[in-house]
C-alpha cells in the first residue's frame, strides 16, 4: 500500500542519515561547528608578531582548544540524538500504521461478509423483520469506525511527511558539516602552534645565551660526576646539568654496573598513579623515595646535549628479572615534542622493545602526538610514552600486576619481548648515564639503524 511504501522509504532514509552521522562521529579529533572555528585562511591570526613572545596568549589558545573540542562533541551528540529520536518515532508510526491496516482489513472483511448476508435470498425470505435492523446498526458502527480510521491515517501521513522533512534537513546539515570539516583547524595544528609559541618564550635562553651551570659552585652535572667526587653510596643528590638554569634533586644508583646512573623512572608497587597529564610528565611527579617520573624537562637537560647510556630493568611477579641496555640514548626538547631522538646499541636479555618507538614524540592523555590517526594511544592504552601507532612497550601504563584479561591488553606496564602486552610487570626502572666516550662512527651506525625502522605497526587499537 502507499502508506507502507512511504514508511519503508522513510526508514531507509533514516538509516542512511544515521550512517552519515555515525561516520561523522567516528572521525578522530574533529573540530566544532563551522561557525565556531577559524579556517586555515584565518590561522595566521592565532600567532602574533614573533618579535614579542606572546606569553599571555598561550593560556587563551589552550582554553580555546578545549572549548572547540567540547563544541564539536556537543554538536555531534545533538545530531546523533536527533537521528535516534526520529528513528524511534518512525518505528512507533510504523507500528501504529500496521495496527491501523489490520483494523482496516478487518472492517473491510466484515463489511464484505455483511453485504453477502444482506444480498442472500435466504436471509431476505426467512427473517426480513429481525435481520435488517441488526445489519443496519452494525453497518452504521462500521462506517463510523472507518471514518475514525481514515482520520487517524491522515494524521499519521501528516506526521510522516513532517518527519521526512526533518530528516532531509538533518541530512543536509550533516553533509554540509562534514564537507566543511577538512577546512577546520585541527587539534594537532593548535598543539604545534602552542609548542611554537613556547619556543619563542624560551628562545632567549637557547644556543649561546643559554645559562650554564656555574662550575665554581661545585654542583655536579650528573650522577657520574657525583660518583667521581667520591660519593659512592646510592641515594638522593642535587645536580645541575650544563643547560639547566637551576639544580634539581635526583636518585643516583652508584652500585649497578659501576654506578653513576641517574634514575629517571621507578615503579615497584603501584602506589603512584602514572596516568598523568602533559604538565606532570613535563615537570615530573611522585616521590624520589618511592615511585616517580623524573620529568621530561629534566631528562632532556641530562641527555639533550650529550649522548647517554640507557638501562631498563624489569621484573615479573615470579621475580624473574630481565634488562635492556642501549649504548646511546637522547631525547629532544619540548619544542620538538620531547622525541626519542637517539636510540641504539641494544644488548641484554629482555629483548629490544623500544627501537620501534625511536623518533616518536612523547604523548600523554591530553597531548596526542602519536602516529595513530584514528585515536589517542595514550588514552586507549592508559599511559604516556613515545607512542608510534601505538606501542611495543608501555612502561608508564597501568600497574595491573600479572596476566591481563582481553579488555586490558596493551594497557598494563608491559615490555613486548618480555611477557608481552597481555602481562603487566611487577617492577620497572629506567636509568641514564653519560657515555665516557662517543665516537662518530658509532653515532653514525646508530642513526643508520634507526632509519631502517620496522614496517609492521603493532599495538594499535
Amino acid at each position: 500500500m502507499l502508506l507502507t511504501s512511504l514508511l519503508y522509504s522513510l526508514i531507509v532514509l533514516s538509516a542512511v542519515t544515521s550512517d552519515s552521522v555515525e561516520n561523522g562521529r567516528a572521525r578522530p579529533r574533529q573540530a566544532p561547528p563551522p561557525s565556531a572555528l577559524p579556517t586555515q585562511q584565518q590561522q595566521p591570526a592565532l600567532y602574533p608578531d614573533r618579535s614579542e613572545p606572546p606569553r599571555r596568549n598561550i593560556g587563551d589558545i589552550e582554553y580555546r582548544l578545549t572549548r572547540l573540542e567540547v563544541l564539536l562533541v556537543e554538536k555531534l551528540d545533538n545530531i546523533r540524538n536527533d537521528v535516534r529520536d526520529v528513528t524511534r518515532r518512525l518505528q512507533a508510526l510504523e507500528w501504529q500504521s500496521a495496527e491501523s491496516q489490520a483494523t482496516f482489513d478487518t472492517f473491510r472483511s466484515d463489511i464484505s461478509r455483511i453485504s453477502q448476508q444482506v444480498s442472500s435470498p435466504s436471509v431476505q425470505q426467512q427473517q426480513p423483520q429481525t435481520v435488517s435492523p441488526q445489519l443496519e446498526a452494525r453497518i452504521d458502527n462500521l462506517g463510523k469506525g472507518l471514518q475514525l480510521l481514515v482520520a487517524a491515517t491522515r494524521g499519521l501521513t501528516s506526521d510522516v511527511n513532517g518527519l521526512k522533512r526533518n530528516v532531509s534537513i538533518l541530512a543536509n546539515d550533516t553533509r554540509s558539516f562534514l564537507a566543511f570539516t577538512p577546512n577546520l583547524v585541527t587539534k594537532q595544528f593548535l598543539n604545534n602552534g602552542l609548542l611554537e609559541l613556547k619556543h619563542h618564550q624560551v628562545q632567549p635562553w637557547s644556543d649561546n645565551t643559554c645559562p650554564k651551570s656555574d662550575i665554581s659552585n661545585n654542583v655536579p652535572r650528573n650522577c657520574r660526576e657525583v660518583l667521581e667526587s667520591g660519593q659512592r653510596k646510592s641515594g638522593i643528590y642535587r645536580i645541575q646539568p650544563d643547560t639547566s638554569t637551576k639544580p634539581f634533586m635526583v636518585v643516583c644508583d652508584q652500585l649497578t654496573r659501576g654506578g653513576g646512573w641517574t634514575v629517571i623512572q621507578n615503579r615497584f608497587d603501584g602506589t603512584q598513579d602514572f596516568y598523568q597529564n602533559w604538565h606532570d610528565y613535563k615537570h615530573g611527579f611522585g616521590n624520589l623515595g618511592g615511585e616517580f617520573w623524573l620529568g621530561l624537562d629534566n631528562i632532556h637537560q641530562l641527555t639533550g646535549s650529550i649522548v647517554n647510556e640507557l638501562l631498563i630493568e624489569l621484573q615479573d611477579l615470579d621475580l624473574e628479572s630481565k634488562s635492556a641496555y642501549y649504548s646511546a640514548f637522547s631525547i629532544g626538547s619540548e619544542v620538538e615534542g620531547f622525541p626519542l631522538k637517539v636510540l641504539g646499541g641494544y644488548s641484554g636479555d629482555a629483548g629490544d622493545s623500544l627501537l620501534y618507538h625511536a623518533g616518536s614524540r612523547f604523548s600523554s592523555k591530553d597531548m596526542d602526538q602519536d602516529g595513530w590517526p584514528e585515536g589517542s594511544c595514550a588514552q586507549a592504552h592508559g599511559g604516556a610514552w613515545w607512542y608510534r601507532s601505538c606501542d611495543m612497550s608501555n612502561l608508564n601504563g597501568k600497574y595491573l600486576s600479572g596476566q591481563l584479561p582481553e579488555q586490558y591488553i596493551y594497557q598494563g606496564m608491559y615490555w613486548g619481548e618480555f611477557r608481552g602486552p597481555q602481562y603487566s610487570l611487577n617492577r620497572a626502572r629506567m636509568l641514564v648515564r653519560p657515555r665516557e666516550e662517543v665516537s662518530h662512527p658509532l653515532v653514525d651506525e646508530i642513526f643508520d639503524k634507526n632509519l631502517s625502522m620496522p614496517k609492521t605497526e603493532r599495538g594499535s587499537s
